[in-house]
């Protein structure tokens, strides 16, 4: 007995002394590469008028980020080999700036990133509402568009779609570096806001909440799986019609927005995982009727003969938000810097759970209230920084938040 058990206690140091003595294989080390980052100005703009001037490298598989220092438009940084995107934002007098380019760092690395002026206009996303409750119930949906601005804005129409991109994977729109094209392709439900040009007002301070089916949802009849909704809809300003599709209902009292273009679906959704939405401006004189009936205005996904996209120049968005998945190593953008440089998710009990069901909504953050008593929402089209990440309670139509902080 003793000698099996002196044979058996030895078996872990021959172990150890084969394995050292082998072939000399040292342990696995993470290899790490100097990377330089280049910043250049838009045309009109110096690097030297830059302020606020910020550099951050997120891990696109841990979402880890880390903060450059910039000196003279130039940042270097020791990164882990792996993948990154390098997000960078500044202010020039009364135009803020971003930037944001991809790259794989398994090599030392130089990155170019072009800063771009932030578009924008009066009327943001102030929340949206996509992921529902269980049991699979998704038309509760809305969202809430907000006058950030001290003047008037209207609606009249203004499109707002959802872009096509991957769910959880690179978008099959992006070329073989990871950049996306100066179009953005709309899926799903394209819709748009009826009026010849001064109809419909947004005063400064105030929103309007457009509703998937515009009615009470906290009241709908509950089965012992079911979870209620968190969102009575019934006082929305806006249901969203279509009237293609014999499941959809209009709701008396309350106007619709109309159909610009449908690819697939029985109504307007995102996705309870989220998507990344777009609120669009045609140019003076052009309508969303007469845009659509032009085939060049139109795009087939890379690779699929499915259906086509209607395509929107980059330069037609007024607000963006790119809403990606919650689990790590599943967030790919799907809008360019210029709309937003960053990305926002919800999550479910806990960080990189999934939003699905979770009845969870994005807020933008509270910044000011002004000495009028008018909210001021947060708005650098970064929504990794304008966003309450994670989601919160909806609150339709409500503006009665402390700063955000």
């Amino acid at each position: 007995m003793f000698k099996r058990l002196l044979f058996l206690f030895a078996l872990p140091i021959a172990a150890l002394t084969f394995t050292s003595c082998g072939d000399n294989d040292e342990p696995e080390v993470a290899k790490n590469y100097e990377v330089t980052v280049s910043l250049a100005a838009p045309d009109g703009v110096s690097l030297q008028d830059i302020t606020d001037l910020k550099v951050v490298v997120v891990n696109k598989i841990s979402g880890a980020e880390t903060n450059l220092s910039v000196d003279g438009g130039t940042a270097k940084q020791t990164l882990a080999a792996g993948e990154y995107d390098f997000r960078a934002s500044g202010t020039a007098g009364d135009f803020k700036l971003n930037g944001l380019a991809s790259a794989s760092v398994y090599e030392n690395k130089s990155v170019s990133i072009e800063l771009s002026i932030v578009s924008g206009a009066g009327l943001v996303f102030k929340e949206i509402y996509y992921t529902g409750v269980m049991s699979y119930y998704w038309k509760d949906g809305f969202f809430e568009l907000y006058n950030n601005s001290d003047e008037v804005q209207y609606l009249d129409g203004l499109i707002v779609g959802i872009v096509d991109g991957g769910f959880g994977v690179q978008s099959p729109w992006a070329d073989e570096n990871g950049n996306l094209p100066s179009r953005y392709p709309l899926t799903n439900i394209t819709i748009y806001f009826p009026g010849s040009g001064t109809q419909y007002p947004v005063q400064p301070g105030k929103s309007v909440v457009v509703a998937t089916v515009a009615i009470n949802h906290s009241a709908r009849e509950l089965t012992d799986e079911d979870v209620t909704s968190p969102v009575d809809l019934s006082h929305a300003d806006w249901n969203i019609y279509v009237p293609t599709q014999a499941s959809d209902i209009e709701v008396e009292g309350i106007p619709n927005t109309l159909v610009a273009h449908s690819t697939w679906g029985l109504d307007f959704m995102p996705g309870v995982n989220g998507a990344a939405l777009i609120l669009a401006k045609l140019p003076e004189g052009k309508t969303v009727p007469d845009f659509v009936s032009d085939p060049a205005n139109f795009q087939k996904t890379p690779g699929s003969e499915l259906w086509d996209q209607l395509m929107i120049p980059n330069e037609y968005v007024v607000d963006g938000v790119d809403i990606v998945y919650s689990t790590e190593g599943q967030q790919f953008k799907r809008l360019l810097p210029s709309q937003d440089v960053g990305m926002a998710w919800v999550y479910g009990d806990a960080p990189g759970t999934e939003s699905a069901y979770t009845g969870k909504s994005l807020r933008r953050k509270v910044i000011a209230l002004t000495s009028e008593g008018r909210y001021v929402y947060k708005d650098t089209n970064n929504s990794s920084e304008d966003f309450i990440i994670g989601g919160q309670t909806p609150t339709p139509g409500r503006h009665d938040f402390a700063i955000d902080r």
